[in-house]
């Protein structure tokens, strides 16, 4: 036994010198799940190959130094686990580790030093299975940081110049200049210039919105159009844009960590072993390292990570990234499914929903809705203002042939004009709002103020075209509900999932489209921090949320929610970043498809588990009678380990 002693002064100079730093350990928190992913895998990975060596050579005399490495390679190998086990009963949690910890002693005291070798090399290989089906998600800030301004154009008192400064530099009061293209860096009012800002990634409304003197901006926006001039109402740290960062932070702070599913059954299975090799104690003490040996709980440890890798790897498969695989788990515990508006239950950008002719078609002349259209279209093809492109596209899809104008003049904030030579027909054209029509002298009869009024509640826009200076359409702009959108609520609210709709819209326009789709709830005015809110609202009632959305408004709610998914067609994005699972495309129904992975593969991974936990259990009773060696008993928990793995992989079938 004196080999015996030496190992266990080996463990206990080993854990005396070790750091404390816990980046040394396998701790829960997600910082440290890549260091320990590595390490893991280097264990792995070097008592393979000792285990190799030893049974390339184990008849000849070099077997013997290989078995003192193996006994060395098992005992550093094991420090980790131990400090694992220290640290979890001091965060009161249980796990299957200390089974595993109390076979690998086992075997050392009775110089079973392969056998330690091979519950080392299944005890690694499952947790860095485990922390690789985690997966690596990127800093949620980081996208979002990037995108962020970093300086700004700010109008010198003293002269009509300008200079860059950083956003730091930014006072209250200051008058700041934004160019086409660029970023709000903090909120203000417009003071000068007419332009159309995108304010999507912050109110994740699709619609323009045209901004004028006295018009309110949001950092975070961006401007479409033409320069403006604006006065500063916040510093960069007190600005909308700042705001958000700081609800992301605070989201990823509180978001709950994912249990490991094995630890939710090690009670169980621990207090059997102990049982069991308590009756093989009394029987004789030697028993007792056999029963340990083929309790080791490896098919425990590996069930999980190798279903979850199947499932992550089906995902994939349908355009569907699974970061970690938690997710499988909560989504089949899901009590309410969160959903945005814009961008995911919509298009997320304003379409020609329809072309109302009016007076015949510019005053009798017998247009037809199809030859305004292309007229229009003439015009609005040089606008890069997001409804002209709308209206292009929209006669493009129609193969309509559209025409060079003879002239062309675009107003900033009210529309466009030009003159279209069709039919051998000089043709004036004018698109626009209200104020073009008003200066071009052009009347606009009572139908068709009524439709634009009608438009406008519905939380849809609209334009005028004039054809000869006579109005002879109203173009209707909405942002159309994807097709396969009802179908997809429709079966999630039938699994008995409450569907709610939190968006930034008006509460009309909200219950309008929430009633259409038969949502559950309907949360109408939603600001970033108000989403989040309620998804911490209803997970502090012990409900569990999944949040889907798509733009930078929604991320503090998705890194919030148990679940957060991202349609990232857009690509890189804040959301993309905070959530857990990524649809790549802008195909909703992979929220239906995501449930149904997440259905199978938690099936065959408790099922993975029962076997592994089964097996496992008949083989120490056979070893409480002595029919089962340690030596053999290490081979039997490889036996069992392929089964349970073989059975995990057919989450990766349909």
């Amino acid at each position: 036994m004196t080999k015996s002693y030496h190992s266990f002064a080996v463990i206990g100079i080993g854990i005396h010198s070790a750091p404390p730093s816990r980046q040394l350990w396998c701790s829960n928190d997600a910082d440290f799940r890549r260091g320990c992913l590595v390490r893991n895998t280097a264990i792995a990975i070097v008592i393979s190959l000792a285990l190799l060596a030893y049974a390339i050579f184990r008849l000849t005399e070099v077997a013997l130094y290989l078995d003192k490495i193996i006994l060395y390679i098992t005992i550093f190998g094991s420090i980790p686990t131990l400090y694992n086990i220290i640290l979890s009963t001091y965060r009161k949690q249980f796990g299957v580790d200390l089974i595993a910890l109390l076979a690998i002693i086992s075997t050392i005291l009775i110089d079973e030093h392969i056998a330690g070798g091979i519950i080392l090399l299944m005890l690694s290989g499952g947790e860095a299975l485990e922390r690789y089906a985690e997966g690596q998600a990127k800093s949620a800030l980081e996208n979002l940081l990037r995108f962020a301004p970093t300086k700004a154009h700010r109008v010198k008192k003293e002269s009509n110049d300008f200079e860059d400064i950083t956003v730091q530099e930014i006072n209250i009061g200051d008058t700041l200049i934004i160019k086409r293209g660029e970023v709000a860096p903090v909120d203000g009012v417009v003071i000068s210039g007419i332009s159309s800002i995108d304010e999507s990634m912050i109110t994740g409304e699709p619609m323009p919105r045209d901004v004028k003197a006295g018009s309110k901006i949001w950092s975070g926006s961006i401007n479409t159009v033409d320069i403006i001039y604006f006065k500063t109402t916040t510093t960069h740290d007190q600005s909308t844009f700042s705001a958000i960062v700081r609800l992301v932070e605070k989201a990823e702070e509180k978001k709950a960590p994912t249990v490991r599913l094995a630890n939710k059954f090690s009670i169980v299975f621990t207090i059997v072993t102990f049982i069991i090799a308590g009756f093989a104690w009394y029987i004789d003490p030697k028993l007792v390292v056999a029963v340990l040996v083929v309790a080791t709980p490896c098919p425990l440890i590996l069930a999980a990570p190798i279903a979850f890798i199947a499932g992550m790897s089906r995902s994939a498969k349908k355009g569907i990234i699974v970061k970690h695989g938690g997710v499988f788990e909560n989504i089949t515990k899901a009590h309410s499914f969160f959903f945005d508006k814009t961008g995911t239950l919509t298009f997320g950008v304003p379409q020609v929903k329809e072309i109302i002719v009016l007076n015949e078609g510019a005053g009798g002349a017998g247009w037809t809705k199809d030859k305004i259209l292309a007229l229009s279209a003439s015009i609005e093809q040089f606008s890069t203002h997001i409804l002209s492109q709308s209206i292009v596209s929209y006669a493009n899809d129609k193969k309509l042939d559209l025409f060079i104008p003879e002239k062309f003049e675009e107003m900033i904030g009210q529309g466009i004009s030009g003159v279209v030579k069709m039919e051998n027909k000089e043709i004036k054209v004018a698109d626009g709002s209200l104020s073009l029509l008003k200066s071009m002298n052009i009347k606009i009869d009572e139908e068709a103020m009524k439709i634009t009024n009608e438009a406008k509640n519905n939380g849809e826009m609209s334009v005028y075209i004039a054809i000869n200076n006579v109005v002879s359409a109203v173009v209707i702009f909405s942002d159309k509900i994807r097709g396969n959108v009802p179908s997809i609520l429709k079966e999630i609210k039938e699994t008995g999932a409450e569907i709610v709709l939190v968006t930034g819209d008006t509460q009309d326009r909200a219950e309008k489209i929430g009633k259409e789709l038969g949502f559950t709830k309907i949360v109408a005015n939603c600001l970033p921090e108000n989403k989040m809110d309620l998804v911490q609202k209803y997970e502090s009632e012990g409900k569990m949320v999944i949040m889907i959305g798509d733009g930078v408004n929604d991320a503090p709610a998705i890194g919030r929610a148990s679940v957060g998914v991202a349609l990232g067609y857009h690509g890189a994005t804040t959301s993309t970043d905070t959530a857990d699972a990524i649809i790549t495309s802008d195909d909703t129904a992979k929220v239906l498809e995501l449930t149904k992975i997440s259905q199978k593969t938690m099936s065959i991974a408790f099922q993975s588990i029962f076997i592994g936990m089964t097996l496992s259990i008949i083989a120490m009773i056979f070893a409480l009678f002595g029919y089962i060696k340690p030596i053999s008993g290490a081979i039997l928990q490889e036996v069992i380990d392929i089964l349970v793995i073989l059975n995990a992989l057919r989450a990766l079938k349909d």
